[in-house]
């Protein structure tokens, strides 16, 4: 029985339940996520976070551990994670070097999770604040894909397709 539990306790550390398929190995040189999800005909966001996030960790716990949510976004999208207290360097898109917390604080990012969405050329589209179940979060992928941030706002899209 400890044996089993020895395991289990492994394996636990070993694959982490909570892997993000569509979360993007990157050294915080946004110019060249953009560039390679160009490439792949995909788009990037970021999911500012901060250690201790409750809401942060319930999008990676029950959100991203959705299977049509990993579909989706493995699909369509690079997501890259930005500590909105860290020190690493980040490249910003226009070539600039700062901090996470400067990258944040440049966006107006005070709380976590938020979720900023860029176009092809590097344009923020939608910039998006807290927790969001998989339903809706999968609706903001496609309004972001589908290209209907450019007709209506997010709230008003959500209502009319909540439940489709």
């Amino acid at each position: 029985m400890k044996m089993l539990a020895f395991v289990l306790l492994f394996l636990s550390f070993a694959f982490p339940a909570d892997v993000v398929p569509f979360l993007k190995p990157s050294f915080l040189n946004l110019k060249e996520d953009l560039e390679e999800s160009r490439r792949e005909n995909k788009l990037l966001f970021l999911m500012f976070h901060q250690e201790g996030c409750p809401f942060c960790d319930k999008m990676r716990r029950v959100t991203f551990q959705d299977k049509k949510v990993q579909e989706y976004f493995k699909k369509h999208f690079y997501m890259v994670e930005v500590d909105i207290r860290g020190s690493n360097e980040v490249t910003d898109l226009d070539g600039k070097k700062l901090t996470e917390k400067q990258f944040a604080i440049k966006h107006g990012i005070r709380l976590t999770p938020v979720f900023l969405f860029f176009d092809q050329q590097g344009n923020v589209i939608v910039k998006v604040p807290g927790y969001i179940e998989p339903q809706e979060f999968i609706l903001l992928g496609r309004y972001v894909v589908e290209g209907h941030y450019k007709r209506k706002n997010l709230v008003q899209y959500i209502k009319e397709n909540k439940g489709r």
